[in-house]
């Protein structure tokens, strides 16, 4: 029995090296274009909309924030919203003002009100309010999250998509 080596150099005249042609990686750089060509917009749109969602969690975080530092000092705490700026800011347990801007893209459509006072046991002294967050995400769709707090301080949120 006899064993042959495969020699690919005896059959073609060249080395056997290891890589791509300049052809296969010209094939698979079109593919790539084509997939981000169609697929670019709604990595974009979800971004958008991902933005006002992740607003609206950060202000329910806040407002819970907010309501624990009453609770916890034994003080009155005070939530302001400044529609016309996109911030808001509260006092922390040790004094500290925190202030957050709204990202780009983001705005508040209205507080109402725009301070939110917290009492010693957790209920809102300024009784129910609602906050709502608008982001357009495309040309013909908005999202729109509206936070509504109840007088014991329970927040909850509401999603609707809207034309901007």
């Amino acid at each position: 029995m006899t064993i042959r080596k495969h020699e690919p150099e005896a059959r073609t005249g060249r080395t056997a090296e290891a890589g791509f042609s300049i052809v296969e990686m010209l094939v698979v750089l079109a593919i790539m274009a084509i997939f981000i060509t169609f697929a670019g917009p709604a990595f974009t749109e979800s971004y958008r909309a991902y933005k006002v969602r992740s607003a609206t969690q950060e202000l329910s975080v806040a407002i819970r924030a907010v309501r624990q530092v009453a609770v916890s000092t034994r003080t009155p705490s005070n939530l302001l919203v400044n529609t016309t700026a996109g911030t808001y800011s509260w006092t922390d347990a040790k004094g500290k003002t925190r202030t957050w801007d709204l990202p780009v893209g983001v705005a508040f459509v209205s507080a109402n009100p725009s301070t939110i006072t917290f009492v010693t046991n957790g209920t809102v002294s300024t009784g129910s309010a609602s906050i709502v967050l608008q982001g357009t995400v495309n040309g013909s769709r908005a999202d729109r999250w509206t936070l509504n707090l109840n007088t014991v301080g329970q927040v909850t949120s509401t999603f609707a998509m809207v034309t901007p």
